[in-house]
């Protein structure tokens, strides 16, 4: 079964939190507990950055570690070339894909799968560590 999993960066302390999504007109939140205590349900919510928020792609990559949308994925190709992609839903093809940029093609949309993610890894994400994808372009 697919596990549908956010993930955003708190506003109070910015670290992130894991759990299911909320939005609300007192803003947006991820639940991070649902316990029972006595019959009646307890639920702890962190208020977070909207625009940190991203989905779990029902991935992993080589060391086991969730791919989240928005993160930077480091793949070394047939060829032996180091890649770095960053994850991303793409709507017409209604899947996470890899953003490649190239020199020579522009943007491309490259499948992400459970092979790929086998000889890939995560590195960082374009909220912590957006200089990652710049290293690349300057190249």
């Amino acid at each position: 079964m697919r596990e549908i999993l956010f993930k955003a960066k708190r506003i109070d302390n910015g670290k992130w939190v894991e759990g299911c999504y909320i939005s609300s007109h007192e803003g947006t939140f991820i639940q991070t507990k649902c316990v029972e205590h006595y019959c009646v349900p307890a639920v702890s919510c962190k208020k977070v950055i909207p625009e940190t928020l991203c989905q779990f792609a029902c991935l992993t990559d080589k060391n086991g570690n969730k791919i989240w949308e928005n993160d930077i994925f480091q793949y070394t190709d047939e060829a032996m070339v180091t890649q770095k992609d960053l994850i991303e839903y793409n709507e017409t093809h209604a899947s996470f894909v890899r953003l490649r940029n190239t020199e020579k093609l522009g943007f491309q949309y490259l499948l992400i799968d459970e092979a790929t993610c086998n000889h890939g890894e995560v590195i960082g994400n374009i909220f912590d560590n957006k200089e990652l994808l710049l290293e690349e372009s300057d190249e």
